[in-house]
């Protein structure tokens, strides 16, 4: 399992990591706060400009790394909730803004530093204690297209497969849905199947229609033997498999262009 449930609200453990790493943070500097009233303001003031140089930074680095798949959709850069950040990049706008604090207010730098590092320290240890985690198989089961033929999921002639697990009711499988065709139909090197969860023929049929989308690829899971079978706790989530079956990664929660992207051109290099 790679997500945990809060109340309605589901949570990859990756998502988790960056907030206990964020509380950590933040409960360090108000407790340097606490300690040294007199350097508060100041604490507060570069704590955020810290964590707004690291996250704009990390943010710009992903971005520059995919710009191809950004330049298809420009406005998607803004689209933080997706994910995207890069901690090489991070890092080095960290570090300038620590340069600043320097020739600024030198006297805010240590409990910034002191909180980034026990920042880190609850990265790790949340990590350690919720990994994220790829097992499993490709199972070997047989579902209905929406025109009633029969699919073998694994029949994807020797192509890794990603499987999207998708509801006509949820907001986020509707928002990527578009964007995960256009990609699906523009890669021939893998096999990405939408295995609708629970919803009837008709139902899928008349949302496919109203949002103008093809009916390539979308499969029937009416009893959730996907989801079940895999542990998933909330929509939508998407599979990455490998030509030989393994199940290499699994994404939760609305993903972007660029990290579609970026794991299929890896599931592309595992399999040559």
């Amino acid at each position: 399992m790679n997500a945990v449930s809060l109340g309605p609200l589901v949570l990859s453990h990756e998502r988790l990591h960056a907030l206990i790493a964020l509380a950590a943070f933040t409960a360090a500097i108000e407790l340097a706060a606490w300690f040294w009233p007199n350097l508060a303001r100041s604490t507060r003031r570069w704590s955020l400009i810290a964590l707004a140089s690291w996250g704009g930074a990390a943010r710009i680095g992903y971005v520059l790394a995919h710009l191809d798949a950004f330049a298809v959709d420009p406005l998607s850069v803004l689209a933080f909730w997706q994910g995207g950040f890069n901690p090489v990049a991070g890092t080095f706008g960290l570090a300038l803004a620590g340069f600043a604090a320097i020739l600024r207010q030198p006297q805010a730098v240590r409990p910034v530093i002191a909180a980034a590092i026990c920042a880190g320290m609850a990265y790790a240890v949340a990590v350690w204690a919720l990994p994220v985690e790829a097992r499993g198989r490709l199972p070997q089961v047989t579902l209905p297209a929406t025109d009633g033929t029969a699919i073998p999921l694994a029949d994807a002639g020797g192509r890794p497969v990603v499987v999207n697990l998708w509801a006509s009711w949820c907001p986020p499988c509707r928002r990527e849905m578009p964007m995960m065709m256009d990609v699906a139909a523009s890669r021939s090197d893998v096999a990405v199947r939408f295995a609708n969860q629970g919803e009837t023929r008709s139902t899928i049929v008349r949302y496919l229609e109203s949002q103008q989308l093809p009916t390539n690829g979308v499969v029937l899971d009416r009893s959730g033997v996907l989801m079940g079978g895999f542990g998933l706790l909330g929509l939508p989530s998407t599979l990455f498999f490998a030509a030989d079956g393994r199940l290499m990664a699994v994404h939760t929660g609305e993903i972007s262009r660029a990290e579609l992207t970026r794991r299929i051109d890896e599931l592309s290099r595992e399999t040559r």
